[in-house]
Order: structure tokens, then sequence, then C-alpha cells
């Protein structure tokens, strides 16, 4: 009996499964096209661990319909495709949800924050509303570590280059020149015109600064990110924001020249950062208006600086906020620092931490002043050399750059589109050139590969320090700016020609500067 029941059920569900059957013609069934996402050979991962601005590579496959669809995406405008990025894990701030590229094959530079991301490629067909995915992981590294940096102006904005090769990073494993770092990261540059460009460690976390004659702010050393604004740098922001002048001095103080006027800080406190200590109050003292310079070397002032109108160097004393006058200068001196009677055009330390300060007379002859602000012992002995320049080469075509060797009594000097090395230990020394742009560009810029503080702070010192030279040159007509990278040697200051090497992208090139890290 149980088995007849048995049966008798199966031959009622089988009937009613036919019935179904039979009755599919009453229902609106679609068959779906199928869409294939092919992630198939070596050159794809399933996760992927990239550093920021690299470009990302995944060079996937999409069928449909049976059909290669790469390089056909026109003759299926039913197809729909992007790839979108969202955070893992529960960091903050929360990043936004955010499409990074509407294509099949994905290559592009990234442009994300250093984080782990959940990387979706969809393919959605807009007929039937059906969707196919596939998720990547991927996580972006810090990429901008030791280079070298170059700050140049484009379209009356300024931006952020960085050079990165062996002479500089000796342990890179890829070199590479990176342009527009700054609005990159920020979205947009910066305002105004390039004044300068350092790398400070005045403060922990220790930041990047630069300098526009509209804007300051400092920026994370591996990102470029903004961390601070010109009014985040101000105990009480300046109604004008003109800034003309910026350094930083190996003790942890820093100096910038707003509108004419001085302001500083001193970062000693140990883990100070820009969160509780800041510039301070305009510094007060009689002086006419200043050159838009400060010596880069003082431990015994927060700052000296050069009165133009008056052609002396004054000094901020430690922890002081007024300029003064210098101590009385011993007799015998090459010069007297409070009676200079001359008018500073730009200067850069050198050997034994000098200031070389190149200046002129009101008949345009040139002089070359070797200036010692550093040792506290000696400030009475300010002056120790004056060197006449008025037989130099190229002075008619205008100084545009300078730039000092610490390890040798080097001096090299840009006119024009020529490089020249000033000897001015010889009496009869004329200022040789000794590089030209092969195009006949205005050089812009010479620095010597070095930090800053050179020997003071050895910990803080480059590879191959002075014995690297980078030349900036500007093409008015087509808008470009390029730097040549030269060998030198660092006690005769003789340029290797043969070792010139070109690095192409940049505006007009102001200043230029070591990123430690």
């Amino acid at each position: 009996m149980n088995f007849l029941k048995y049966i008798i059920s199966l031959i009622v569900a089988c009937t009613g499964l036919w019935a179904c059957y039979d009755d599919k013609g009453n229902y609106d069934y679609r068959e779906l096209d199928e869409i294939v996402i092919d992630s198939t050979g070596g050159l794809i991962q399933a996760d992927y661990s990239i550093a920021r601005m690299d470009v990302l590579d995944i060079p996937l496959k999409v069928y449909y319909k049976g059909k290669l669809v790469n390089g056909s995406e026109a003759q299926y405008p039913e197809l729909e495709f992007s790839w979108v990025v969202y955070q893992q894990g529960m960091g903050t701030p929360i990043a936004d949800r955010d499409t990074v590229a509407e294509q099949i094959e994905l290559k592009i530079p990234v442009e994300l924050e250093e984080r782990n991301w959940e990387l979706v490629f969809t393919v959605l067909n807009k007929q039937t509303n059906t969707r196919e995915f596939m998720k990547f992981g991927l996580k972006v590294n810090a990429a901008l570590s030791e280079g070298w940096m170059v700050l140049y102006e484009r379209d009356g904005k300024t931006d952020v280059g960085l050079i990165v090769d062996k002479l500089i990073a000796p342990n890179v494993t890829r070199e590479q020149t990176w342009v527009d770092i700054y609005s990159t990261f920020n979205d947009v540059p910066l305002d105004g015109k390039p004044v300068r460009l350092l790398y400070s460690v005045s403060t922990n976390p220790q930041a990047v600064i630069a300098v526009t004659d509209k804007d300051m702010v400092g920026v994370a050393p591996s990102s470029f990110s903004k961390l601070y604004s010109f009014n985040d740098m101000f105990w009480t922001t300046p109604s004008v924001q003109a800034p003309d002048c910026y350094t930083a001095f190996y003790n942890k103080r820093e100096l910038v020249m707003n509108d004419g006027k001085m302001h500083t800080v001193n970062f000693s406190t140990s883990g100070a950062d820009r969160t509780n200590l800041f510039f301070g109050v305009p510094c007060t003292g009689e002086y006419g208006k200043l050159a838009k310079w400060c010596a880069n070397m003082s431990s015994g002032y927060s700052g000296v600086v050069y009165d133009q109108e008056n052609r002396k160097f004054m000094c901020i004393k430690s922890n002081r906020t007024e300029v003064v006058a210098l101590p009385i200068q011993s007799a015998g001196i090459a010069f007297d620092c409070n009676d200079v009677g001359l008018e500073l055009v730009m200067s850069d330390y050198g050997w034994s931490h000098y200031e070389y300060v190149i200046m002129k007379d009101r008949q345009e002859h040139y002089y070359l002043l070797a200036a010692d602000f550093c040792s506290i012992m000696t400030q009475n002995m300010i002056g120790v050399g004056k060197y006449d320049m008025a037989n130099c080469k190229g002075l008619s075509d205008g100084i545009s750059s300078m730039t000092a060797g610490y390890k040798g009594e080097i001096l090299y000097y840009a006119a024009g589109s020529k490089v020249y090395l000033y000897d001015y230990k010889s009496t009869n020394s004329t200022g040789d050139a000794v590089w030209e742009d092969p195009n006949g560009d205005e050089v812009t810029c010479i620095r010597l590969q070095k930090y800053y503080q050179g020997s003071m702070m050895m910990a803080n010192t480059p590879p191959n320090a002075c014995e690297v030279l980078y030349i900036a040159t500007y093409n008015e007509q087509e808008g470009k700016g390029t730097v040549y990278q030269l060998r030198v040697n660092p006690s005769s200051g003789a340029v290797d020609l043969s070792t010139q090497k070109p690095f192409y992208g940049f505006g007009k090139v102001k200043d230029m500067g070591w990123k430690i890290k």
C-alpha cells in the first residue's frame, strides 16, 4: 500500500513539472547575454601593492556574446565599465568611494591616499540591468622618498617636481622624474611665483616648506599633501600675505620675511611641532628696506639680514624680536659688516660655513664677500674676505643664480645661457664659462647637491655632497624648463660634461634642494 502511494505521488509530481515546462510560453522570459571578465595570464594579480604616483596596470579582457570587447567598446553602447575604490578597514578619516577609471584595461597613475583599498571592476549591461564584478586588493604606499626637489613657475602658478636617480638616491630601484606633485595631491597649484623650497627638520613631524610670493605651506615629505597653511604657521596671521624669504637653521629655528617684516620661531623644545609653536609678531627695529635674504647659518642669532637702504648687515638676537646692529668689528678685517656700502644680489653658504655673498656697487661692479656668521666666538670678525669681480665674464647679462660648495673653495654663477666658475682666490680670475645651454636657453637656477646646513648636520648630508651640479634652464617661447645634472670636482669645481643628464617637464625653475626622505 505504501509503495502504491509513492508511485502515485511520483506520477503527480512529474505531471506538474511537465505542465510547468509546457507553460513556459505564458511568461515573459529572456535569455541574458553572457559577460565574461577574463583575468587569466601572469600579468594580473589578486592583490597589488604600489607606490603613490606609480602607474597601476591591470590589463583585463571582457568578452560579450562570445566576442572580445577590448578595442571595440563603441560597438557595444549597452555596456558600461567602471573601476571604483573603497576604503578597507576602519581608518580615519573615512575615505570616500571614488571612480578612478571608466574603461576596461586599467593603466593610471595612482593618486590615492596611502592606505589599503578594495578595487572593484564592474561591467554593467544597461539593457538587462545586470552586472559582472571583479575585486582586487590595493595597498598604496608612500612614493616620494629621497630625491631632488624642483620648484618652478608655470602659467603664473607654482608647482613642484622631484628627480630620483642613483646620484641623489643610491638605493632607489627605479629612476624616475615626477612633475606637478603639489597640484596632483592638493588639486590645485600654489598661488604666486616661486620663492623657496626647503626640507625642514625643525619640527616633528618634519615637513617640506614651499614658499611663493603669495603663499607659504608645509607639506608631508612622503606625499606632498598639505599639512599647514599660511595661517597655521603664525600666532597672529599677517594682514598681508606676501612671503619674501624663508630659511631654517640647524638649531631648530626658522625665519620668514613677509611683506618686508621678519618673523622668527624657535622649535628647540623637544618634540615641538607646528600645532603649538608658531612664527611670532613682526620684529621691530630701525632699519630700511631689507634684501630678500637671510643668512643660512647662525648659531648666535635668530637671524642675520641685510638692510639694502643703509647698506649693512643686521641681526635678530637669540629669542628676541628686534632687528639690531651687529657687534662693533675688529680692526683689520676685510670689510665692516656694519658699513658695507654695497647692494646685496644673492648668497649661498660654502667653505668653512661662510656666506658667499655676491654684491654690487652703484657702478654695477660686482664683488664677493665671504662672511662668517656661523661662529659665536668670532662675531667681531665677520668680514673675512672681499674680492673684486669687475673683470668677470657674463656680468652684462645679469647674474641669475649662484651656488657655492663646502668641500672646496668653489663658486659658480649663472648669467644668460652659461654657467661660470669663479676662482676668487686668483688675482686675475675672470670667471670662465664651464657650461652652456645647448639650445641657448636662459639659465634660471643652479644648485650644488647639498643640504642647507652642510657639515654642521652630518646626519643630514646627502650622498655625493657638493659633487653634483644641477642647472635649470627655461625656454620662454615654449614655456618649458629643463634640469641638467652633471658631475663636478668638489675641490677644483671642474665640470665633467660627459656626465650630463637632462630631466624634462618643468616650468621656470626658481629653487631646488634635497628631499631627505
